[in-house]
C-alpha cells in the first residue's frame, strides 16, 4: 500500500466511529416510560436505576403497578446499558 492509501485507510477506519449504529428491534421499554414521564417523574426513575441498592424486581413491581408491562429483566438489563448483554440505550 501507498502512503496515500494508509492515511485513506485510516480516515475511513476513523469515520467508522462516528457513525451511529443502525438500531435493530423495538425499543427499550425503560425508555419509552422515560420519554413518556413527565420530568420530575423520569429524573426520580433515572436515579432509582442508578441506585444499586434498590433491585430490579422492584423498580418493576412499581412501574407495573403504574401501568407499565415491564419484567425485572428488562429493568436488569437497562441498566447494563453500553455493556455486551445490556440494553442499546445510551449510557
Amino acid at each position: 500500500m501507498t502512503d496515500k492509501e494508509l492515511v485513506g485507510l485510516a480516515a475511513d477506519l476513523d469515520a467508522l466511529t462516528a457513525a451511529q449504529a443502525a438500531r435493530k428491534g423495538p425499543p427499550c421499554s425503560i425508555a419509552a416510560v422515560l420519554t413518556s414521564a413527565d420530568k420530575e417523574t423520569a429524573t426520580t426513575l433515572r436515579r432509582i436505576l442508578d441506585t444499586r441498592t434498590v433491585s430490579s424486581t422492584a423498580i418493576a413491581a412499581v412501574l407495573s403497578q403504574h401501568g407499565r408491562s415491564i419484567t425485572a429483566y428488562t429493568v436488569a438489563r437497562h441498566r447494563r446499558r453500553g455493556e455486551a448483554n445490556g440494553c442499546r440505550c445510551a449510557r
